[in-house]
């Protein structure tokens, strides 16, 4: 297929205004890219907190407030941040005065983390109370201690004023004492401070060592309070039937109190014991006579 004159010099014309355009925008170091990042802060009271307020990082403007929401109980507010600025994850965001005037700005105090945020992420953020609000509410306390300064001075007199001021100074005089004393002795308070401290740690240390023995030690301990327990199974068992059997070594002697049985006739009728003695006796006499006359008893023949 063959170019016309019109068409070559169309694509070139073409080519030298991309070309063009692509010097221009090296020249200059323009960048397309968003310049930008997006983080979402929440507070519980943002406090006059508007759109388009600043972020700033020691005082250095890094940002604008892009938008506002409401999210359950807290509010949400989207940040975008420049792009060159790395804000880490520990970081802190108050919301406080940018002037006497009474505008809000963010303030970013930077932390410590090397983990920073990135587009998208979230940071919890707090609110910082300005003088103006600091003065508001301490307006109604020096009224009041106005009122009770001029009700002081109506209700005492002046021996009673002066003895106030009196025990004021002596206050006062005690708490420089106090001071003194403290200085004085702060190298002992240091000392004793230090050994606490030591022994803190080393109770620490033996607590830590009590819990690495007890793990260690979890099958033995185990082992230990399952042969207490059959132990005291058996313990138990061996003393119901030690109770058993005292129980009726009871019914025995009380049978043999009441005279039930052989040995409880012998032990309670006299007449049984006489017999039996008289019976001893009869069989000493025939044993001796025996031992006398074996021939009244034995008969022997010889065939």
């Amino acid at each position: 297929m063959t170019l016309t004159n019109e068409a070559k010099i169309g694509i070139a014309v073409f080519f030298a205004v991309i070309i063009l355009v692509g010097g221009i925008i090296f020249l200059k170091g323009m960048d397309f890219r968003s310049k930008e990042y997006k983080i979402t802060l929440f507070y519980s009271n943002v406090n006059g907190l508007a759109e388009g307020s600043p972020i700033t990082i020691a005082g250095l403007h890094i940002g604008k407030v892009q938008d506002m929401r409401l999210a359950g109980n807290v509010i949400a507010v989207g940040i975008e941040v420049d792009n060159k600025v790395n804000i880490s994850k520990d970081s802190k965001a108050f919301i406080k005065s940018s002037s006497i005037m009474g505008g809000k700005q963010i303030a970013i105090a930077p932390g410590v983390s090397p983990e920073i945020l990135r587009d998208g992420d979230t940071l919890t953020g707090a609110y910082e109370a300005d003088l103006t609000e600091l003065t508001s509410t301490l307006s109604p306390i020096s009224s009041n201690v106005l009122g009770i300064l001029e009700r002081v001075n109506t209700t005492f007199d002046d021996p009673t004023r002066r003895n106030i001021q009196t025990i004021l100074l002596e206050l006062n005089r005690a708490a420089r004492d106090l001071q003194q004393v403290i200085h004085q002795q702060g190298n002992h308070l240091d000392y004793a401070l230090g050994n606490f401290s030591t022994f803190s740690e080393d109770m620490s240390t033996f607590a830590k060592r009590l819990d690495t023995i007890a793990v260690n030690q979890k099958g033995n301990i185990n082992e230990g309070v399952k042969s207490i327990r059959v132990t005291a199974k058996t313990m138990e068992d061996a003393s119901d039937k030690f109770r058993d059997a005292s129980t009726s070594i009871d019914n025995v002697f009380k049978r043999l109190e009441r005279g039930d049985g052989t040995l409880g006739k012998l032990m309670r009728d006299d007449r049984v014991y006489n017999h039996l003695d008289s019976l001893i006796m009869n069989i000493n006499e025939l044993v001796k006579d025996l031992k006398a006359n074996p021939k009244r008893y034995v008969n022997v023949s010889v065939f």
